[in-house]
């Protein structure tokens, strides 16, 4: 059976054909990268972006599954579907990346386990873009391995989707989404419920999330504003301590955000409000009642003003944010902070080749001195469709509620910790062109006063400590191939090859809980093609992490167009992931998943 399926898998790849008939460019990608928007082609940093056709042929229902496929993307779950996952991004830890929603920080206060409660739905998600590589001169703290921006959609209506699947493990999946204008405001809400019995006991969930979205065009300005609610239910089998396998865990995630777009000859003002809360209930055994419980409610809220100006000479980006995070818990008390920050990017116009971005961030939290967190990156195009890049940036984090607070009989946090911050180097190279594209970077990261919770031996307590200096190494290759945009005829979309390679490196005589626990390879294939109109996308995904043996895991998705008559058009879909039912985990031996399977469809008019 393997066999077949692997042959299936390759035998589109087959049929490129050895020419084309016009070879074009690429056409421009507008990213942002930095608060000075730009062209893909135009900046120094290395990046990734998954567009609305790229997750709509997706295997997973989830925005943490989504981007595990990405090379130098770790994401760590302890559940499917969105259930609970770390981020990891070229081997720094899940504490150690920025999370973004339309440019706005959401990286949880009280630990990174929860910066990927996100309170959106795929639905709302119009792309997703991934920077890699040193981002606090941009966005703030903890970027260390880069940056995942979610940026939403746009209300346009009126359109109304349905979905609907089912599956494996007594899975269903049901969502609405309906935009429709409202006067001069333009309005999206969507409601998706997940729900399954669990692939093994104590893995059951129930996950409810709801959006509602808006835009309005004003003589001032055209305002945005976004409110977003997910609430989980779900077995947490020896999800946080190995010796409960009757864990359990509720969480809240509620998210609102205000912004403005204000224009007047080359100076563009952006206003932004936003609020951000989480709350979540974990029971270490629901079998004992009234053991051990922990209710923990945290808040991040704040205002940031952005000034963008352009002309002939330099683009230039400044302004200013200040936030507040508190947190009111079982276990770790109550505790506030105060953030302010103040940040500055030029991007001088000195050659048409080449293209230069400076940036400079000044961030001061309550209790921790002033952090300074400079970068400087550049492109230049060599030859015609080929470029050539460096980056240099230095980014720091301040320790969350739980590395300073947290303690139980099994961990124990450290109030004394001090800010972590790294230097990081990269270079690369791109080729870029309509049919197909080739991307190559190192990078070399020196971390200084890592947090980390270690231990001397097993039946010793988790200890929150700065564990002083790693290096980190790595090197990122990633190949395209789109036979369709140059042959017609071709049944084939699209191929794609990526490989990843980390390694840290640090002398030590103590048990890493974190630090040291990262994804040392890693190989993605995939290929979309066509085939009657049956759309077809496969993906293999080769992982190897330090402590654990090798595995494949294979994901497959078959989509058919059934109805498309002017707004109303119907699509069905199957979809079976794990599909070789390998036994793997990825986080704390949480074991994932076995073959799953699952079918559906959408209607939308």
């Amino acid at each position: 059976m393997r066999r077949i399926l692997i042959i299936l898998c390759l035998i589109p790849a087959f049929t490129i054909p050895s020419y084309c008939d016009e070879p074009r460019r690429l056409e421009k990608i507008v990213v942002t990268p930095s608060r000075l928007v730009s062209d893909s082609a135009e900046t120094g940093r290395s990046i990734n972006i998954l567009d609305s056709p790229a997750i709509a042929l997706s295997s997973y229902n989830a925005i943490p599954d989504i981007i595990g496929n990405i090379g130098g993307i770790d994401i760590r779950r302890r559940g499917p579907e969105g259930v609970q996952s770390d981020v990891n991004i070229r081997g720094a830890t899940f504490e150690e990346n920025t999370v973004l929603i339309d440019g706005i920080r959401i990286n949880d206060p009280q630990t990174g386990h929860y910066t990927m409660d996100l309170p959106v739905t795929l639905a709302d998600v119009d792309r997703i873009e991934i920077l890699k590589g040193p981002a606090s001169s941009v966005y703030g703290p903890n970027s260390f391995g880069g940056v995942i921006n979610i940026i939403t959609k746009k209300p346009e209506g009126p359109k109304i989707s349905l979905d609907a699947s089912g599956g494996s493990f007594d899975y269903f999946n049901t969502l609405l989404s309906a935009a429709f204008p409202i006067g001069i405001l333009g309005n999206r809400f969507t409601i998706e419920e997940s729900r399954s019995t669990g692939y093994m006991p104590e893995t059951e969930f129930n996950i409810l999330s709801l959006s509602d979205s808006g835009v309005i065009k004003t003589d001032f300005g055209d305002y945005n504003f976004l409110f977003g609610y997910t609430k989980k239910d779900f077995g947490a089998d020896t999800f946080y301590v190995p010796t409960y396998s009757n864990e359990e865990e509720h969480t809240d995630t509620r998210f609102f955000k205000i912004d403005g777009v204000i224009e007047k000859g080359g100076l563009k003002m952006t206003p932004k409000l936003f609020l951000r809360r989480h709350w979540d209930k974990f029971i270490i055994d629901r079998n004992q009642p009234g053991g051990m419980t922990n209710y923990h409610t945290n808040y991040s809220y704040g205002v940031e003003l952005d000034f963008v100006l352009n002309n002939n000479f330099m683009d230039a980006a400044y302004g200013f944010e200040v936030s507040r995070d508190t947190i009111d818990s079982t276990n770790i008390q109550t505790h506030s902070r105060t953030n302010d920050d103040m940040f500055f990017e030029l991007s001088p116009h000195l050659l048409e080749k080449l293209a230069v971005n400076l940036g400079m961030r000044w961030d001061h939290s309550s209790g921790f001195n002033w952090a300074i967190s400079p970068s400087a990156s550049a492109v230049y195009e060599l030859f015609k469709n080929f470029s050539v890049r460096g980056l240099v940036g230095r980014s720091y984090r301040i320790p969350t509620f739980t590395d300073l607070y947290y303690n139980d009989v099994k961990n124990a946090g450290n109030p004394d910790l001090r800010p972590e911050s790294s230097w990081t180097y990269e270079a690369g190279a791109d080729f870029k062109l309509d049919t197909a594209y080739c991307s190559a970077t190192y990078f070399h990261r020196n971390s200084y006063d890592t947090i980390d919770w270690t231990r001397p031996n097993a039946n010793s307590k988790w200890q929150a400590s700065n564990i002083g200096t790693i290096a980190t190494n790595g090197v990122e290759l990633s190949l395209g191939i789109s036979p369709k945009t140059c042959w017609r005829e071709s049944p084939v979309e699209k191929i794609f090859f990526e490989y990843t390679a980390c390694d840290s490196y640090r002398k030590h005589d103590y048990l890493s809980k974190y630090a040291l626990d990262y994804l040392k390879q890693q190989i993605s294939f995939g290929i979309e093609y066509d085939i009657v109109g049956f759309k077809n996308s496969w993906v293999l995904n080769f992982k190897k992490r330090v402590g654990q043996a090798p595995c494949i895991v294979a994901d497959f998705k078959l989509s058919k167009n059934i109805i498309n008559k002017g707004k109303l058009n119907l699509t069905a879909f199957f979809e079976a992931t794990n599909l070789f039912d390998t036994d793997y985990s990825e986080q704390s031996d949480v074991s994932m998943p076995g073959r799953w399977f699952k079918s559906g469809g959408r209607i939308e008019f």
